[in-house]
C-alpha cells in the first residue's frame, strides 16, 4: 500500500506564505477599510492555499476560492473592532477582561466566515458549484442596487428634523439609521435571494405573494389601531424602546443631564418619524415571510444566501435591539456601544451559514469555519497582547510619573504602531487559516470538474477577483488625489481635442478601468474558445498569474493612495508592504511543487469534529484570553493606554459620549 505524502500546507515556508499573504492584504485593508478592503487579504490567502496544496482539484478552483474566500473575509469589515481593543487597553480590569473576549469574537467572526468561504468551492462538484452562481448573481445585483437606493429612500423618508444628514458625520439623522449597522444591505440581500426563488419558479404564485403581503399589512394596521384605541400603544412603546445613553449622566459639553429626546433608541429612526406606519410594515413583513416559508423552494443552494441574510436580521433583532431591553442599565446588549452593532448581524451570518452547510452535505466548510473561528480569534487577540508587550520599553503610558519616554526610546515609541498591529494581526490570521485548511487537506475527497458545464463561471470568478474586488478599493484613491488642500490631480479635466467633453477625475478613471477590464475579460473568453499562448496551460500557472495581478494592483494602489502625504511614518506601512509583496511574489512562484496524488480519507461524519472544536476550543480560548487580561493589567495597572475606553462604570463611553441627534457622529 502506498503511503500518503506529507502535507505540503504544513511545510514551514507554506505556512509562512499564507500568513504573509494575509498580512500584506491586511495592511492594505487598513488603508482602504470596510468590507471591500477585507476582500483582498482573503483572496490572496485563498489563492496561496490552493497553489501550495499540490492538489490539482484545489488548484483548479483557485479563482473560485479567491472569490468566495475574499467575500467571506469581507463580512468582518463592517464590524467596529478598534473599540474592542480600546477596552482591552483601558486600565479598568472589567473592561480589559471584557475587551479581550470581544477582540476574540470579532477576530473569530472574520476568520470563521473567511475559511468557510475558502473551503466552500472545495466541497462542491462542478455541477453544484456552477449552479450556485445564478442565485449569487441575484444577491450581488441586489447589493449593488442597494448602493443606489439607500440615499433616495433615506431622502424620501426624511422628516424636516433630519435636514443636514450626510453619510458620515450626520448619518444618525438618516431615517434608515439603526445602531449604525448595515441592516439595509441585509434586507436587499434577502430581497435578491427571494427574487431568485420567484424567478426560478417562473414567478408562479406571484398572486399569492401579493395577497399574503396585503393581508399581512392590513392585519398589522388593524392590530396597531386596536392598540391605539385601547391606550396600550404608549405602554408597549415604553417596554420595547430603550434610549441609547444614560439620561442621568452629565453631558460634559453642557454640564446638564443628557436630553432623552436627543438620544438614539434601539429602533430605526423612521419608526419615530412615521409611527402610524409601523404596524402595517411589520404585518407586511410577516405576511411575506409566511408566503416564502410555505412556497419557497430555494433550489441550487440559494438557501445558503437565505440562511445568511435571515441570520443577519434575526441576530441583529434579538441581540442589540430586543436584548437591550433587559440590559438597558448596562448600555444594552451591545459589543462596542456607542459604535456600530454590525457584529450581531455578522454573528447571525456565521450561525446561519454554519447550520446550512452542516445540513446540506457541506460540513467540511462548516468545520473550517468553526476551527478558524477559534484559531483566528485567538490570533487576533494574541497580536494585540504581543503589541502591548513589545511597547513596554519607554512606553509613555508607563513613564508619565518618571519624566516621560527616555530619549533612547523616543523613536521606537513614535513608530506607526497601529499599522504594525494590523499587519501582525493579518499574519496571525494567516497562520490560523493555513492550519485550518491544512486540516482539510487529507479529508476532502477530490471534487469533479466533469462535465465542464457553465464555463462562463471561470471567466466570471477570475474577472470578479482581478477587476471587481480591486476596483471597489482603488476607486477610493481618486478623492485622495483630488483633495482640496493638496490636489495631485485636477478635479475636472477636458477630453483631448474636444473641449466640450469635460469629466471628473473619477469619470476618466472609470472609463480607463472599464477599458482594461473589458479587454482582459474578452481575452479570457477568447482563451476559453481556442487558447492564447500567453495564458499558462496549467491551473498552477493561471493561479500564480491571478495572485500576481491582484497582489501588485493593490500594492501599487496602496502606495499611490499615500503619496499625497507620504512621510517617515509611512515606511512601516507602504514601504514594508512593498518589501513583503516582493518576497511573497518570489515564494508563490517557487514554492508550489508538482501535483500530488492523494488518497483522501473523508470522515463519515463531521458532527463530532465540529462539537470538539467548540467544546474544547472555546474553554481553552477563555483561559488564554483571561491570562492575557491578567498579565496586561499587572503590567500596565491603571495606567490607561492612550486612546482607551471604558465599557463599564460611570465613565463608560456609552454613558459619557452617546450618539446625539444634534451633534457630529463619533
Amino acid at each position: 500500500m502506498s503511503k500518503n505524502p506529507p502535507n505540503p500546507l504544513l511545510r514551514p515556508f507554506s505556512v509562512f506564505l499564507v500568513a504573509l499573504s494575509l498580512s500584506i492584504g491586511w495592511g492594505i485593508r487598513g488603508d482602504f477599510g470596510h468590507e471591500a478592503g477585507a476582500w483582498i487579504p482573503g483572496a490572496l490567502a485563498a489563492m496561496a492555499v490552493c497553489l501550495l496544496s499540490g492538489r490539482d482539484d484545489w488548484r483548479r478552483r483557485v479563482a473560485y476560492c479567491a472569490m468566495f474566500g475574499g467575500l467571506g473575509w469581507g463580512f468582518g469589515g463592517s464590524i467596529a473592532y478598534m473599540y474592542t481593543m480600546s477596552f482591552a487597553s483601558s486600565g479598568q480590569w472589567e473592561s480589559v477582561w471584557y475587551g479581550y473576549f470581544a477582540v476574540f469574537l470579532v477576530g473569530g467572526l472574520w476568520a470563521g466566515l473567511g475559511a468557510a468561504g475558502i473551503a466552500l468551492p472545495l466541497c462542491l462538484d462542478r455541477e453544484r458549484l456552477t449552479r450556485l452562481f445564478t442565485p449569487f448573481c441575484f444577491v450581488m445585483t441586489a447589493l449593488i442596487l442597494n448602493q443606489f437606493t439607500i440615499g433616495p429612500v433615506a431622502r424620501l423618508l426624511s422628516a424636516p428634523s433630519t435636514s443636514g444628514m450626510d453619510g458620515t458625520w450626520s448619518r444618525q439623522k438618516s431615517p434608515l439609521y439603526w445602531f449604525d449597522a448595515d441592516w439595509w444591505p441585509a434586507v436587499w440581500a434577502l430581497i435578491g435571494v427571494c427574487l431568485y426563488d420567484l424567478w426560478e419558479r417562473r414567478f408562479a404564485g406571484i398572486g399569492r405573494l401579493i395577497a399574503f403581503g396585503v393581508l399581512g399589512a392590513l392585519a398589522g394596521f388593524l392590530v396597531q389601531a386596536v392598540l391605539d384605541q385601547t391606550g396600550l400603544t404608549p405602554r408597549l412603546v415604553g417596554l420595547v424602546v430603550v434610549h441609547q445613553g444614560d439620561v442621568s449622566a452629565i453631558d460634559p459639553e453642557t454640564g446638564k443631564p443628557f436630553d432623552a429626546a436627543n438620544l438614539m433608541t434601539n429602533w430605526p429612526q423612521f419608526f419615530g418619524d412615521f409611527p402610524q406606519s409601523v404596524g402595517g410594515l411589520i404585518g407586511l413583513t410577516l405576511g411575506l415571510c409566511v408566503y416564502f416559508r410555505r412556497h419557497g423552494k430555494w433550489r441550487n443552494d440559494s438557501g445558503l444566501f437565505l440562511a445568511m441574510a435571515l441570520g443577519w436580521l434575526l441576530a441583529f433583532l434579538l441581540l442589540p435591539v430586543l436584548g437591550s431591553i433587559p440590559c438597558r442599565e448596562y448600555g444594552g446588549f451591545r459589543l462596542t456601544p456607542p459604535r456600530s452593532d454590525d457584529w450581531a448581524g455578522i454573528l447571525g451570518v456565521f450561525i446561519g451559514a454554519s447550520i446550512y452547510l452542516s445540513r446540506n452535505g457541506l460540513a467540511p466548510a462548516a468545520f473550517a469555519g468553526a476551527m478558524n473561528f477559534v484559531l483566528g480569534g485567538l490570533a487576533f487577540a494574541s497580536m494585540h497582547f504581543l503589541r502591548a508587550m513589545v511597547r513596554i520599553p519607554g512606553n509613555p503610558d508607563l513613564t508619565r510619573t518618571t519624566g516621560g519616554t527616555p530619549p533612547a526610546w523616543a523613536h521606537y515609541q513614535s513608530a506607526n504602531w497601529h499599522s504594525i498591529l494590523e499587519q501582525s494581526q493579518g499574519f496571525g490570521l494567516g497562520l490560523a487559516t493555513a492550519l485550518t485548511m491544512a486540516s482539510l487537506w487529507r479529508k476532502l475527497t477530490p471534487v469533479r470538474d466533469d462535465p465542464p458545464v457553465r464555463r462562463w463561471t471561470d471567466v466570471f470568478s477570475v474577472g470578479f477577483v482581478v477587476f471587481f474586488m480591486t476596483y471597489v478599493n482603488v476607486i477610493r484613491n481618486v478623492p485622495e488625489w483630488t483633495r482640496m488642500d493638496h490636489p495631485l490631480v485636477p478635479a475636472l479635466m477636458k477630453a483631448p481635442l474636444i473641449a466640450a467633453v469635460e469629466l471628473s477625475a473619477a469619470g476618466w478613471f472609470n472609463i480607463a478601468w472599464c477599458a482594461i477590464s473589458l479587454s482582459f475579460i474578452g481575452l479570457m473568453m477568447v482563451h476559453c474558445r481556442r487558447g492564447l499562448a500567453v495564458v499558462p496551460a496549467s491551473w498552477l500557472g493561471k493561479g500564480q498569474l491571478v495572485y500576481f495581478l491582484v497582489l501588485w494592483i493593490m500594492v501599487i494602489a496602496d502606495f499611490e493612495r499615500s503619496l499625497n502625504g507620504f512621510g517617515e511614518a509611512r515606511l512601516v506601512t507602504e514601504w514594508v508592504i512593498i518589501l513583503n509583496a516582493s518576497l511573497a511574489t518570489f515564494l508563490v512562484m517557487t514554492l508550489p511543487g508538482p501535483a500530488i496524488k492523494l488518497a483522501a480519507s473523508e470522515p463519515p461524519s463531521y458532527r463530532w469534529r465540529l462539537t470538539g472544536v467548540w467544546v474544547i476550543g472555546l474553554p481553552l480560548a477563555a483561559v488564554i484570553l483571561s491570562l492575557y487580561a491578567v498579565v496586561l493589567f499587572r503590567v500596565y495597572g491603571h495606567a490607561t493606554i492612550s486612546g482607551a475606553q471604558y465599557r463599564w462604570g460611570d465613565q463608560a463611553v456609552w454613558r459619557t459620549k452617546p450618539i446625539l441627534k444634534n451633534r457630529a457622529h463619533r
